[in-house]
């Protein structure tokens, strides 16, 4: 028990600081030419394959198997709560994780596929890779609502079940209909739910590990935790 709400516990962080690594990379570091033409554009892409291929893994990859991580161990915890709303939320998180995973590879083998055609047609090029991108965004990244669904059932599952304190499972219902409203237009959204999550995964992992110096497995004893 113990153990695994260490690993749980990490998980959780480890997902936290992905995200903020992602805002800093693509807030910070990536400055893509919007207004220049498919030439300029195929270089930039061309000279950031690398780097850009790699913040793809972690973000998105990597993101992924450390999420189902997570979703094993949330499932754990919520205890004698509604078996069928308890196997609907383990699906919609481990959804979330497949699509997440896909996404991360539809991006990194389409700025591969775009720079091997960048050598006779740019234009082409780009708009391979802005096609391929757009495919990869649908899944995993412009539209969160099914990792959004994810935390609004795991949040309603701890509040019935009586695990962690309320104020964080409200938070994550708060966070859930933010991933939900990404469906709109509005990029407020996306972004208030990218920050939000960050509090919520950070928080999440602090409350795992606090139970890994409990002897009394608290989390599965109907008593909320101290979080």
């Amino acid at each position: 028990m113990r153990s695994a709400n260490y690993v749980t516990g990490v998980a959780a962080l480890v997902l936290s600081f992905i995200y903020i690594s992602a805002f800093v990379y693509y807030g910070a570091y990536w400055s893509f030419p919007h207004e220049s033409d498919a030439q300029t554009k195929m270089v930039f892409i061309t000279q950031h394959q690398s780097i850009t291929s790699v913040f793809l893994f972690i973000s998105y990859i990597l993101f992924g198997l450390v999420l189902s991580m997570l979703v094993a161990g949330t499932s754990r915890i919520l205890g004698k709560t509604s078996e069928m709303l308890k196997s609907v939320t383990t699906a919609f998180g481990y959804l979330w994780v497949g699509l997440v995973i896909a996404s991360g590879m539809i991006a990194i083998s389409g700025i591969t596929y775009a720079i091997d055609i960048a050598h006779t047609d740019a234009q082409k090029a780009f708009d391979a890779w802005t096609m391929l991108m757009t495919v990869a965004q649908s899944i995993g990244g412009d539209n969160e609502i099914v990792g959004a669904v994810w935390v609004i059932l795991v949040s309603v599952l701890a509040l019935r079940a009586d695990v962690f304190s309320k104020k964080l499972n409200y938070l994550g219902i708060a966070v859930g209909l933010a991933g939900v409203a990404t469906v709109t237009p509005l990029l407020i959204f996306k972004e208030l739910f990218g920050v939000s999550q960050i509090i919520w995964f950070f928080w999440l992992g602090v409350c795992f590990l606090r139970q890994v110096s409990d002897d009394d497995d608290s989390l599965t004893n109907s008593r909320r935790s101290p979080c």
